[in-house]
């Protein structure tokens, strides 16, 4: 007779999806959905998520909060109103992340560039190099992923350097490289990407007109590549297309009466036309043409776009039946013959209608062509100090509004070009550009000495090199709040103070400085020598000061003559650039002299000098005596403090020794840091304050670049691909001196995470993402500096998801983790086990006053709810499978009686009891258990349908909460068997959906038959 056994299943050990199902330990869970172990040994109910009012048209990516206050990120900046019950815009932002990989370098210089990329990843760049005065066409393959080189750099034999400039365009499956031919015809060479065959040079034209301005351009829709240029003498500007066998179509003539110096070709593929617009240098009027895909031009057509305006490049994009046209104007600053171009906007329809010109930027020329995005345009502008000078020659990458959303090789730019642009290559959510950047050989001093006499001259570059960078616009946002303001990284680093989002400190510093009068009557300066400095400055909403880096010291000399009567006329740039425009910058001067021989202020307070970005320059009139200006504030640098600039872009930021740490996006080995940030100041950086972190550190060769950073204890501890190092230490004061910090220390070089988002503190250490190509893992980066798999138990769930964000919430001890399937994992640190949530589907997660907050896709906000049970109008209910449960082995034979449930029943509930046998997970029976614990309140109505005396079921008491149920199996002869038991919600019984019931396990009475079980015929061998 078999003797029955009681074998008790104590809920205490949590998920276990790393173990081969069939052998997962007895007590543990294959799936466990909403539920918590609030007490060891009982599944409890989770809380659920009520929902606050969703967000505003925008569908922002990630939320954190503010000053205690929930706030939403996308394309614009959203802070809730819990007073108010709604959301409220706070403006423009428009985070995107940039990378760079150095693509031509040798002791040459290259004056132009430009890129494309194959379906397969290959990159071909064309150029313009210099040797000894003599310009050459070369080109090059590499991987656009990688940068590993394909192809060497080589020459275009026949190409006619002389003028213009060569472009490469992608027709699958080749890159057309187009020039000049050197007896004045427009050539191309074709290059398999499969293969990296070269084709012999070919002639598209024989009639090209070359210009130093390169008089053609082409795009690729739909297999077919489409050329416009400049034919020679009278014959106008023409047009061809070419399929994917290098078979030209007839030549067609786009506009008999019309030459050009420059041109731009851009495809609306929703509506399939093709737009040229052209600019002729000798009458300095543009055209614009819609042609069909056969290069028949629309009636209505040519239209004028640009009339009597000297331009110096143009560029333009189309979508949604309009194109977008922009052109480069050559202008002057007020104050002095220096080049001060900007950049006008205008939209062409389907109709030849052309809206009025829009300045879209001043102060900036077009360096790359224009694009779409998700119906915006953009394109790559240049920022130039002057003609003869490069102090802060920069890239930014604009939009359509004149708003900079990415900021590349500051003061390492060429400044205006007056050959081709460089070209776009927009490929899913990424654009990429070549570039040129320059290698800086002897820095800029703009210092001075103790009596400020040392004027620096002109920074010396070496030959220009070139460069690709990719903007992304699908971002993995983050953010970290110190100095009173949200600083978010990307294209640019953004500040955001509760108002508005602005760049931090400032894009440009004031460059050219001049003094344009000085008299000798109507002020009251002395005769002697003076020096005057400037700089920008702003208040924030948070009352925080920012300041740019001074300008050049600027000498003027009075000291010829007599009188105390002198004056002098201070003129500079206005800062064209810059967010900060509700709220004015202050242009700011500083005077110096022989006689008070420290920069005291001399502008207004109280009527200050504000900047005006639709202007190009400002203008002082200085008349103040020494006398009347001691006691002003003084330049922020006196004693040697250094000076602050614009942050680069950054990959990502973190917090460490009160300072804000970012890692470079142009150079992921350099990480910057600001100035210690203490009460009532703002984020200070300089790029006197970095660190440069070895790729090579460790044993094992190469660790990569870094990724992110966390602070842990007294240690930052850096991420990268696959290594974690770490340094500790106090930083250096705010001249620079007196750093005490540590070189890095290699943790591990096995292991490392990419996802700043993913790393959360909690009291065993650091615990975070590690990414492979074997799929994702969460792991733990112990205090004391140990490396331990923490997330194997829920690797089922974490291989093919991304961490969205991992939140340790107060109160409790769970960490949380938002996964890109839906589903959010819960870590208990106490009890060491692993959960998982359901209905939960945030792509970002916070604390708002204390409580897990999250948005979803679709623009709702849901809080957790304490004592609720609603993940919005849906009921959140529990369920569980267990393990297999085989108690005489694997393999064994058993006869399985029947098993006890003992739980607590709280609020009106059933219970879906489902069974499978013998390792098929196929549910073999099905049991719904409906509890009678239900007892109304006093006067409620009672299950006879009778209104209670005494709230209760009988007179004097009811079944109480205790919930014991006996369920029977089916099988009971069985090799193992496995037990689902899922919450069921029935609206019909009338109650709010509750908290149903706590578990507290499962009782199995079972009889050992075998230590095997009997296998049929059919399935025997041997």
């Amino acid at each position: 007779m078999i003797q029955k056994q009681a074998f008790h299943l104590n809920f205490a050990q949590g998920l276990d999806t790393k173990t081969d199902p069939n052998q997962v330990a007895f007590g543990k869970f294959l799936s466990l959905e909403n539920s918590i172990f609030q007490k060891g040994g009982l599944l409890q109910k989770r809380n659920g998520y009520g929902q606050l009012p969703s967000l505003l048209s925008d569908a922002p990516q990630y939320v954190t909060t503010f000053n205690s206050d929930l706030t939403a990120i996308g394309t614009s900046l959203q802070a809730y109103s819990p007073g108010l019950s709604t959301w409220i815009n706070r403006g423009f932002i428009q985070p995107i992340f940039l990378t760079t990989q150095t693509a031509i370098r040798n002791n040459l210089n290259q004056t132009q560039c430009d890129y494309t990329i194959s379906s397969s990843n290959v990159g071909c760049i064309v150029y313009t190099e210099v040797n000894n005065g003599v310009n050459s066409f070369k080109f090059a393959l590499n991987d656009a992923i990688t940068g590993q080189n394909y192809l060497a750099p080589t020459a275009i034999s026949d190409a006619d350097a002389t003028y213009g400039t060569p472009r490469v365009f992608y027709l699958a499956p080749y890159f057309i490289i187009v020039y000049s031919h050197t007896s004045g015809q427009l050539n191309y060479i074709a290059i398999n990407t499969n293969s990296f065959i070269v084709n012999a040079p070919a002639t598209i034209s024989n009639n090209y007109a070359a210009a130093a301005t390169v008089a053609f351009d082409g795009t690729v829709l739909n297999g077919y590549l489409y050329l416009v240029w400049n034919g020679s003498g009278s014959n106008g500007i023409k047009g061809a297309y070419v399929d994917s066998n290098l078979t030209f179509n007839s030549l067609k003539t786009i506009d008999a009466s019309h030459q050009a110096t420059r041109i731009s070709v851009c495809a609306d593929a929703s509506n399939s036309l093709i737009w040229a617009h052209y600019y002729s240098a000798s009458t300095t009027n543009g055209y614009t043409v819609k042609c069909d895909l056969n290069l028949n031009v629309y009636s209505s057509f040519p239209v004028q776009s640009i009339a009597s305006t000297s331009v110096a490049t143009i560029t333009a994009t189309a979508s949604s039946g309009l194109s977008t046209l922009f052109y480069e104007v050559n202008n002057n600053y007020s104050f002095a013959s220096i080049p001060s171009h900007y950049v006008n906007q205008r939209v062409i329809n389907s109709s030849a209608s052309v809206t009025s010109p829009v300045v879209v930027a001043r102060g900036i020329g077009i360096f790359g062509q224009a694009f779409t995005y998700n119906n915006a345009a953009y394109f790559l502008a240049v920022y130039q100090t002057s003609a003869t000078s490069s102090y802060q020659n920069t890239y930014f990458l604009m939009n359509v509004s004149g708003q900079v959303i990415g900021k590349l090789a500051y003061q390492n730019a060429p400044g205006y070009v007056s050959t081709g642009l460089s070209g776009a290559t927009l490929i899913g959510s990424k654009v990429t550009y070549a570039y040129l950047y320059a290698d800086l050989i002897a820095p800029v001093n703009k210092g001075t000495n103790v009596d400020a006499t040392t004027i620096p001259t002109t920074a010396v570059y070496s030959q220009y090199g070139i460069n690709t960078v990719t903007f992304n616009f699908n971002t993995n946002f983050q953010s970290v709040e110190i100095g009173s303001n949200l600083n978010i990284p990307g294209g640019i680093t953004w500040a955001y103070d509760g108002y508005q989002a602005v760049e931090q400190n400032f894009f440009l510093y004031p460059d050219v400085i001049t003094n344009t009068a000085t008299s000798s009557s109507g002020g009251n300066m002395f005769h002697q020598l003076y020096y005057y400095i400037v700089t920008y400055e702003w208040t924030d909403n948070q009352g925080n000061s920012f300041k740019s880096a001074p300008s050049i010291p600027l000498k003027v000399d009075l000291s010829g003559g007599g009188s105390s009567n002198y004056q002098a006329t201070i003129a500079g740039p206005m800062l064209r650039l810059t967010y900060k425009t509700a709220n004015p910058v202050q242009i700011v001067i500083y005077r110096w002299s022989i006689a008070q021989p420290v920069y005291y202020r001399i502008t207004s307070i109280t009527a200050p000098l504000l900047n005006d970005p639709t202007t190009d320059s400002w203008s002082y009139v200085d008349k103040a005596a020494d006398s009347s200006i001691i006691g002003n504030a003084i330049l922020y640098t006196t004693g040697g403090v250094i000076e602050d600039i614009g942050p680069p872009s950054f990959s990502s930021v973190f917090l460490f020794d009160d300072r804000l740490w970012g890692i470079s996006s142009e150079d992921p080995n350099l990480l910057w840091f600001s100035k210690q940030v203490i009460e009532a100041t703002p984020v200070e950086m300089s790029d006197l304050l970095t660190m440069y972190i070895p790729p090579s550190l460790g044993a094992q060769g190469p660790s990569g670049a870094l990724k992110c950073g966390f602070p842990m204890d007294d240690k930052a501890v850096l991420f990268k691909q696959a290594s974690i190092s770490y340094f500790n230490g106090t930083g250096p004061d705010n001249t620079g001196a007196n750093s005490q910090y540590s070189p890095p220390v290699l943790i591990t070089s096995t292991l490392g995470c990419t996802n700043q988002n993913s790393i959360v503190f909690m009291p065993n250490g650091l615990m975070f993402e590690f990414q492979s190509e074997a799929g994702n893992q969460i792991w733990l980066l112990g205090r004391d500096l140990s490396t331990s798999y923490i997330g194997a138990p829920v690797e089922g769930l974490t291989l093919n998801a991304t961490v969205q964000s991992a939140v340790n919430i107060p109160g409790t001890n769970q960490v949380r983790f938002t996964m890109s399937s839906g589903v959010t994992l819960m870590y208990d640190f106490f009890y060491q086990q692993w959960g998982s949530f359901v209905n939960v589907p945030a792509i970002s997660a916070t604390l708002y006053q204390g409580l897990h907050t999250y948005i979803n896709s679709t623009k709702q906000v849901f809080q957790e709810t304490p004592g609720k049970y609603l993940d919005g109008s849906n009921p959140v209910t529990m369920s569980f499978t267990t393990s297999w449960l085989n108690l005489t082995g694997i393999q064994g034979y058993q006869r399985a009686y029947f098993f006890y449930l003992l739980a607590q029943y709280l609020s009106p509930h059933k219970i879906l009891c489902q069974i499978a046998y013998d390792y098929n997970p196929s549910i073999a029976q099905a049991t719904l258990i409906t509890p009678d614990n239900f007892t109304p309140t006093y006067g409620g109505t009672e299950s006879n349908g009778q209104v209670s005396t005494y709230g209760q079921d009988s007179p004097y008491g009811g079944s109480g909460s205790v919930e014991n149920w006996r369920i029977f199996l089916a099988k009971q002869r069985c090799t193992s068997f496995q037990i689902t038991l899922s919450e069921v919600y029935d609206p019909s019984l009338g109650v709010p959906a509750g908290a149903g019931f706590n578990l507290t396990g499962l009782n199995i009475v079972i009889g050992h038959k075998k230590d095997f079980r009997p296998i049929a015929a059919a399935n025997s061998a041997g």
